[in-house]
């Protein structure tokens, strides 16, 4: 069995990476909306992210009450795997598929577009 002195720690950066990434997904896309035409993925990333931020706090206290909040941190996990998930898969269409420079946003740089898209992986 791994001790809880290693695996607290450890699991409190990854938290924290996690936390950090949808904090940055925010304000790449918030950039997005504020300067440029948003679409719905657009949309979909800012919700996403914004609702990451609030929703993983209590995530930053599980490796020291692992009794008391694992019942609320495995399925809000669960669920926002998915939503990171869904949100990397409309990136990875707007960006990867044909001219990253016309898709959502049409204008934005193309370098700014691939970091939210990376960050959005992390997120996950």
């Amino acid at each position: 069995m791994v001790s809880t002195a290693i695996t607290r720690p450890a699991s409190l950066v990854v938290r924290f990476m996690q936390w950090s990434s949808a904090v940055i997904v925010m304000g790449i896309t918030s950039y997005f909306i504020n300067k440029w035409p948003h679409t719905q993925h657009t949309i979909y990333w800012e919700v996403i992210s914004t609702m990451s931020v609030v929703f993983f706090l209590p995530a930053f206290l599980s490796p020291f009450m692992p009794t008391r909040l694992s019942r609320f941190v495995l399925p809000i996990d669960v669920i926002f795997s998915y939503l990171w998930l869904t949100a990397f898969i409309f990136a990875a269409q707007d960006y990867n598929w044909h001219n990253c420079a016309v898709n959502a946003p049409p204008g934005a740089s193309c370098a700014l577009k691939k970091a939210n898209e990376s960050f959005i992986f992390l997120a996950l």
